[in-house]
C-alpha cells in the first residue's frame, strides 16, 4: 500500500524544505509540495517534524570475539541501529586461517541473515595476505562488496599487514574499482609503551591512553597515506581521533590524494579523563580518547570537509565484560557502544552546538558514506527512485540517554545521563516501519544485505 508522509520539513544534503514524500513498493516515488495521496494510500502527517534520509553507519563491528568476550549480536545492534535512525550497516567479514575471502563473507551472511532489523553490508578484512591470490579481490566486487579492511597493527592476532602488503592491496583495490580502508596505528610505538608500563605496573584503565598516544595514529596514517599516493589509488582511514593524523591527511589532501576520513562521536565529544574515572575501563577503545585540542582539530576537519563520514566503530560489550580489565588494561574487550546514539549525540552536539549545520550533519552521516561505499543512490537520498529508508526526527524531543533507552545489548552507555534535545521517533526500512513513535514495530528479518556498487562516488572524485 502506498505512503503519504506529509507535514513534515526534509532535510537533505544540500537543501532544508517543506515537502510530502510518496513511498511506494519500497521507493521513494515522488517529492514535492503540493502531492495528492492516491487511492487507496495512507496519509501520515508529520507536522513539526524533520524528515531525513537514513544514517549509513559504515563502521559496525557484530559478534565480534575478543578474548572469549562477544559483542552484541546482529540482532541486538540492528535494533539499536533502527533505534537511533540507523538503516544501513556496514559491517567486517574476517577470515580465519585457510579460509578465502568469500567463505568469510558467506560465514557472515550466515550469521546476520534473517537477523537484522536495517539493511547490511559488509568489508572483507584483507589479512594474512601471503595465503591469498589475487583474484579474491575481483571475486568480492563481483559480490557486491567493493571494500576492503586491512591493519597496521594486531600481529599476534594474524591481521597486520606490512607496507609492501598495503601497497599492493592499493594497486589491486583501484585497479577493479574497490576501496581500500585501514586501521591505522604504529604497532612498534604500542609495544614499547605497553612494555614500559608494564615494567612501571601502570596497567590501569588511567594509563591506558599512555599506550597508544596519537602520534602512534598519525605515523601510521602518514605511512598508509604515502603508499596510496605512490599506487596512485584513494584510501580511507576509519577512525580519525588525533590531531597530527588530521595534519597527515590535510597535506595529502594539498597535494591531491584522493583520501576519505571518518571520525567518530566519541572521539568528538569524550576526553581521556573518562578513563580515569569512574569505571574507566568502560571507556576504554582502539584508538583510545584524547585530550581535548584533539577534539577541536577534529570539528575543524569536519566542518572543512578533510573528515567525510561520521561513524561509530559500534563494538558493544556488557559491563561485565569490560570491568574484567579494571585492573588491567590489557585484559578489556576493546570497544563502545554506539549506533544508537549517532544521530541524537550528532544533532545535539553538532547542530545543536553550532558546529555543523543540519544539511552538513545529514551529508557526513548520510550521503557521503552512501556515495564513497557505493550505495549511493539507492542509501542515503530522499530521491524518486531511491528505497524509502527515512527517519522521521523530532527536533525538539528531550531525551535522556540511557541502556534502556537506547534498546541494544550492554547493560551501560558512555553517555549515560546525558541529556539531548532532538530525537528520531519513527524509522523506515525499504517502505517498512522497523520503529514507529518510539515502538519496535518491524521485524528482525527484514534487513538484508545491499550489493554496492561503485565506490568513491563523493565529492573528493567529482
Amino acid at each position: 500500500m502506498a505512503l503519504l508522509i506529509t507535514g513534515g520539513r526534509l532535510v537533505t544534503g544540500i537543501d532544508s524544505y517543506h515537502a510530502s514524500v510518496l513511498v511506494e513498493d519500497g521507493r521513494i516515488a515522488k517529492v514535492g509540495r503540493d502531492l495528492v495521496a492516491p487511492p487507496g494510500a495512507e496519509v501520515l502527517d508529520v507536522a513539526g517534524k524533520l524528515i531525513l534520509p537514513g544514517v549509513v553507519d559504515a563502521h559496525v563491528h557484530a559478534g565480534l570475539d575478543a578474548g572469549g568476550h562477544r559483542s552484541s549480536d546482529f540482532r541486538s545492534t540492528t535494533r539499536a541501529a533502527a533505534f537511533g535512525g540507523v538503516t544501513t550497516v556496514l559491517t567486517y567479514a574476517t577470515p580465519e586461517r585457510e579460509q578465502t575471502l568469500l567463505e568469510s563473507l558467506a560465514a557472515l551472511r550466515r550469521q546476520a541473515d534473517g537477523h537484522c532489523h536495517v539493511d547490511y553490508g559488509v568489508h572483507v578484512a584483507l589479512v594474512r595476505w601471503d595465503d591469498r591470490d589475487d583474484d579474491e579481490v575481483p571475486a568480492l566486487v563481483e559480490a557486491g562488496v567493493p571494500s576492503f579492511k586491512m591493519y597496521t597493527a594486531y600481529s599476534a592476532r594474524g591481521l597486520a599487514s606490512d607496507d609492501e602488503q598495503i601497497y599492493h592491496a592499493l594497486l589491486l583495490a583501484s585497479k577493479h574499482g574497490a576501496l581500500v580502508e585501514v586501521h591505522c596505528e604504529s604497532e612498534w610505538i604500542i609495544d614499547s609503551k605497553v612494555k614500559r608500563l608494564a615494567k612501571e605496573k601502570r596497567l590501569s584503565p588511567a594509563d591506558f591512553a599512555a599506550s597508544r598516544p596519537g602520534y602512534a595514529e598519525a605515523e601510521a596514517v602518514a605511512g598508509v597515506l604515502r603508499a596510496a599516493y605512490s599506487a596512485g589509488a584513494p584510501v580511507y582511514i576509519v577512525h580519525v581521533s588525533a590531531a597530527e593524523s588530521v595534519d597527515a591527511i590535510e597535506e595529502a589532501s594539498d597535494i591531491g590524494l584522493e583520501v576519505y576520513a571518518e571520525t567518530c562521536p566519541q572521539f568528538l565529544l569524550l576526553d581521556q579523563s573518562k578513563l580515569a574515572g569512574k569505571d574507566g575501563q568502560r571507556y576504554a577503545a582502539c584508538p583510545p580518547l584524547r585530550r581535548a585540542g584533539d577534539q577541536a582539530a577534529l570539528w575543524d576537519a569536519l566542518d572543512e570537509g578533510l573528515i567525510q563520514v561520521v561513524a561509530t566503530d559500534h563494538c558493544e560489550f556488557a559491563a561485565a565484560d569490560k570491568d574484567a580489565g579494571t585492573n588491567d588494561f590489557r585484559k578489556i574487550p576493546m570497544g563502545l557502544p554506539g549506533v544508537g546514539t549517532l544521530l541524537p549525540l550528532m544533532w545535539h552536539f553538532g547542530v545543536g552546538g553550532g558546529k555543523l549545520r543540519e544539511n552538513e550533519l545529514v551529508d557526513r552521516l548520510s550521503t557521503q558514506p552512501a556515495e564513497i561505499f557505493g550505495l549511493h543512490p539507492r542509501k542515503g537520498s530522499l530521491s524518486p527512485g531511491s528505497d524509502a529508508d527515512l527517519i522521521v526526527f523530532d527536533p525538539d524531543l528531550e531525551v535522556i540517554i540511557t541502556p534502556e533507552a537506547l534498546h541494544g545489548h550492554a547493560d551501560y552507555s558512555p553517555y549515560d545521563g546525558c541529556a539531548v534535545k532532538g530525537w528520531p521517533v519513527s524509522t523506515m526500512v525499504r517502505g517498512h516501519w522497523v520503529v514507529k513513535d518510539r515502538e519496535l514495530v518491524g521485524s528482525h528479518e527484514l534487513g538484508s544485505f545491499v550489493e554496492r556498487g561503485r565506490v568513491c562516488r563523493g565529492p573528493g572524485a567529482r
